[in-house]
Formats: C-alpha cells, sequence, structure tokens
C-alpha cells in the first residue's frame, strides 16, 4: 500500500470514529439543488464552490477551496448520478485534483448513497463518475455503433489487445464515420492513462451488461481529457 492510499484509508477511518463519538464538526453544510432533487454536503477544512453535472461524462463535479487536509461528506440522490453493474450496486470511480482516491460509503438507501471523500490541503476538484446519470449526455439517435466493435471491446477488456491499439482502433473508427458519437471538444493531457472504469464498461458493454451510451461515455472522456485525438 503507498504512503498517499494508507494517508486516505487513516483519515476516512480517523473520520468515521470521531463521527460515531462526537457531534459533527464540519466547517460547512449545505446542498445544491438539481431539476428538484438536493445534493447535500458537508465538508471539513474547506468550502463548496459548486456542484455540477459534467456536460461530456456521466459525472458529478465539485469544485471547492481547501485550507488542510479534510474529508467532504456528499448525499448523491441516485436519479443525479447512480454506480450501477447490472441491477447491483457497482463502486463510483472518484478522482481529487485528477488522481483516483479511496472512499468510504456509509449509508445507502433506495434514493440515494452517501460518500465519505478525503483530500489533500490545496486540492480543488473532486469528481464523482457513475454508470447511470439524470439527462445522459449520449441520446442513442446520435450513436452508430457496429455490432463487431463489441468483440473489439471484449478483446481489450480482456487484455489480448493492448490500450494503444484499442484506442487508435477507436480513433480510426469515428474519423472514417463507421462509428458516430455525438459531437465531443477534443481537450490535452499531459497523462495518457486510461482510467480503469473506462476498460471495465468496455468489456460490460461487450457482455450486453451495459447499453451504448454508457460506453460512449467512456469514449467522450478518452476525447475531452485527450488522451483519444479525433
Amino acid at each position: 500500500m503507498s504512503s498517499k492510499q494508507y494517508f486516505f484509508l487513516s483519515l476516512i477511518l480517523s473520520t468515521i470514529v470521531i463521527s460515531l463519538s462526537f457531534p459533527s464538526s464540519f466547517a460547512e453544510s449545505g446542498s445544491v439543488s438539481m431539476e428538484s432533487y438536493d445534493v447535500a454536503y458537508n465538508i471539513e477544512n474547506g468550502n463548496i464552490e459548486s456542484i455540477f453535472m459534467d456536460p461530456d461524462f456521466l459525472e458529478l463535479l465539485i469544485t471547492m477551496n481547501t485550507s488542510d487536509d479534510g474529508t467532504m461528506e456528499i448525499t448523491i440522490p441516485r436519479a443525479i448520478l447512480d454506480a450501477k453493474f447490472d441491477t447491483t450496486d457497482d463502486v463510483f470511480f472518484v478522482l481529487v485534483d485528477g488522481f483516483e482516491t479511496d472512499y468510504v460509503e456509509i449509508a445507502s438507501t433506495s434514493n440515494s448513497r452517501t460518500l465519505i471523500i478525503p483530500f489533500f490541503g490545496g486540492d480543488s476538484i473532486i469528481e464523482i463518475i457513475g454508470t447511470d446519470a439524470l439527462n445522459p449526455f449520449v441520446e442513442e439517435t446520435t450513436t452508430q455503433i457496429p455490432d463487431w466493435v463489441k468483440s473489439n471491446a471484449g478483446w481489450w477488456s480482456d487484455d489480448v489487445i493492448n490500450d494503444s491499439d484499442f484506442v487508435s482502433g477507436i480513433q480510426y473508427l469515428i474519423n472514417k464515420g463507421i462509428m458516430i458519437i455525438p459531437t465531443t471538444q477534443s481537450g490535452q493531457s499531459t497523462n495518457n492513462e486510461i482510467p480503469t472504469w473506462i476498460k471495465s464498461n468496455a468489456g460490460w458493454w461487450s457482455e450486453g451488461l451495459i447499453n451504448d451510451s454508457d460506453f460512449v461515455s467512456g469514449i467522450q472522456y478518452l476525447i475531452s481529457n485527450g488522451i483519444m485525438r479525433i
């Protein structure tokens, strides 16, 4: 276990122990309304600037100011964002300032899920990525994917083909108009590493466990983050 992972796990466990022993002492509490649903939060050693759905892929994006190491507790209505594997709850993919971060899910109901996410002082962005979201940005009518692409996705998920071959193959299909996805603005990135959730999505899509929209959300993530060029 890396020192960073050890810090995060220790911080989360300490927060849970303290919350069970003493009244909550978060620096800021509040909620943000989205389409008649409230996203409630508590943040220690910081304050929230904004919470909104990213238009390019299925994620809740939180911007914040942090004064020291701390945690954010957030209750996410399932109607806003959820993570599912078939019909079963799955883990969210959480990034803090671009780094994958461990979190603890402290509550789960039929309507919402509550997470505690640690951060370092100076961190400013938390991304919570799921598989289902309110008003998904991908419309089925704007997406065309040949059936045989699922075989490639399955091979990639099983490590039969490597990351670069898969990315270049999808890039070729989009550029040639063989595979059509909604228009996505290309971004720039100094890190070409593909998040694990995208590869997992590809495998599930190849097996028919998730729909085209969920698979395309991963492709759009690669484009908007500069990993794939079209």
